[in-house]
């Protein structure tokens, strides 16, 4: 993974709580960070506010070098961006296709919002099915940024069918894999007897058998309790899926996975492009 990241935020501490997960990535990663913060247009004529950006520089070299082989850069390039406008879903699609971005890391669902089990709010929602790049979501949290832990993202859970389609999504988790010496653990949605996914499942042993877990379950149509136990059992630090499987995963007239995991999981979710 190569590019850049962005960080949109109205500066809340829970809005800010996505930092840990994105300034990680950054550091593991040759990136650069890009801040946003939108504003709504009638603030010009308030009195001005003092809120900022966190400081970012105790962060960098917090818990760089002992679990990371290589170690975390020590800094990564910033810039600040501060934009008046009422639609902020509108700004952060129109910055991610300006700076090419790679990677959208915010944070959803707040300690006590009530969101519909089929969304995450129309801001999040949009910017997921828009955007030209892949979103990591993280639920909120009202921490200070002195209290950030750093994440170590030594166990990935991947959602994928087991098909040719699913080889893009697991090309494009495996230099996470790799980069952060984690156990990748493959939560499998088609048929495992299927010859297909048969032949995908030798193939990601043959290549990545120190590295990769397929969990088999004894009842396989049941998705979500089976998933809801690995999580409970796994000690997993990023959960990721793409859009074509947080469609298939669940019937969404009765609840949607990614929602579900944000409302009952601290775990962030990656939805992979």
């Amino acid at each position: 993974m190569q590019g850049r990241i962005l960080i949109p935020t109205d500066l809340s501490n829970e809005s800010n709580s996505v930092f840990p997960w994105a300034l990680t990535i950054a550091q593991a990663f040759p990136e650069k960070l890009y801040l946003l913060n939108v504003m709504d247009p009638d603030s010009v004529n308030q009195p001005e506010r003092l809120e900022d950006f966190p400081s970012l520089n105790e962060f960098f070299t917090k818990d760089r070098d002992g679990w990371f082989n290589p170690p975390l850069k020590a800094s990564v390039p910033v810039t600040k961006l501060y934009l008046y406008n009422d639609d902020p879903a509108k700004v952060v699609l129109g910055v991610a296709k300006a700076k090419a971005i790679d990677l959208i890391c915010l944070s959803v669902i707040r300690p006590g919002a009530n969101f519909a089990w089929w969304s995450a709010g129309k801001t999040v929602e949009t910017i997921i099915e828009k955007a030209p790049c892949s979103v990591l979501c993280a639920g909120g949290r009202n921490t200070q940024s002195e209290q950030w832990n750093r994440p170590h993202f030594r166990n990935i859970l991947l959602l994928t069918e087991l098909t040719a389609t699913s080889t893009v999504p697991l090309a494009k988790v495996m230099p996470w894999v790799q980069r952060f010496n984690a156990m990748l653990h493959v939560f499998p949605l088609g048929d495992l007897d299927h010859p297909a996914e048969q032949k995908t499942l030798r193939e990601l042993y043959n290549q990545n058998s120190n590295s990769t877990n397929v969990l088999m379950f004894k009842e396989p149509k049941n998705r979500t309790e089976n998933l809801m136990k690995c999580i409970r059992q796994e000690p997993i630090d990023l959960i990721v899926m793409t859009p074509r499987v947080r469609v298939r995963f669940a019937n969404r007239l009765f609840h949607d996975v990614f929602v579900h995991l944000l409302r009952s999981t601290n775990v962030p979710i990656l939805i992979l492009r």
